[in-house]
């Protein structure tokens, strides 16, 4: 009968493959979408837009998850990857903005404005207090001493993180930041903006599982 262990690193190695074929087809899709689906699947509140705001705030759900088990170093690790996709998910909803009436409306879309909110002079003090205070208890607890037994072991997901990489430089592109381009404009160049970095989330949110596993791994060679 298979033990706990083993079905734990089966179902995280098919949660691997899934989410990582997900993240696959994205990236692959996103160039020919870009010229077929409508604008405003790609607005700010459209769809896309609110995919990756819903996955952003899965990663943070999973990761508080992850952090129920374990030792001292690694919850402190899983924690401080939740601060992570939280703030990654309440940016892309422009820290709440997105709630409110936009401020204008172009053929690419409503934009909405952080200046609206009135606790937006409160929102960068309160990042750097809970990241410096999140960094201080991962450090005092040694989640940072995890990376190197991580490393050795080849835990470190530094496929599925050049994945996410290369879909934030196509996303950049698409912005025509950076002095990247890929040549397109208007409603395709946005739609392969915000496909592209769905498709990053998907592979940051691969890598978080890799990790999970990795963990289980170590844990059971001890």
């Amino acid at each position: 009968m298979p033990s706990v262990q083993t079905k734990l690193h089966s179902r995280l190695n098919k949660t691997t493959l899934l989410v990582l074929s997900a993240g696959l087809l994205v990236l692959l899709a996103s160039y020919p979408l870009a010229f077929i689906l409508p604008a405003w699947t790609s607005w700010e509140n459209g769809p896309v837009e609110n995919a990756q705001a819903i996955l952003l705030f899965l990663g943070m759900i999973q990761a508080l998850i992850f952090q129920k088990s374990g030792s001292s170093d690694w919850k402190w690790f899983w924690r401080g990857a939740a601060l992570i996709w939280f703030i990654c998910a309440v940016r892309e909803l422009s820290w709440g903005a997105v709630f409110l009436e936009p401020i204008s409306l172009s053929e690419l879309g409503p934009f909405f404005s952080s200046r609206q909110l009135w606790y937006k002079p409160a929102i960068m003090p309160a990042l750097i207090a809970s990241v410096l205070l999140l960094a201080v208890l991962m450090l005092k607890n040694g989640s940072h001493k995890l990376l190197k037994p991580l490393q050795q072991s080849g835990g470190l997901p530094w496929g599925s993180f050049l994945l996410a990489t290369l879909c934030m430089m196509i996303s950049t592109a698409a912005e025509e930041h950076l002095g990247l381009t890929t040549g397109l404009t208007g409603a395709a160049a946005q739609n392969l903006e915000e496909l592209s970095e769905l498709a990053a989330y998907i592979f940051l949110l691969t890598g978080q599982v890799q990790l999970r596993y990795h963990q289980s791994v170590l844990s059971t060679a001890l």
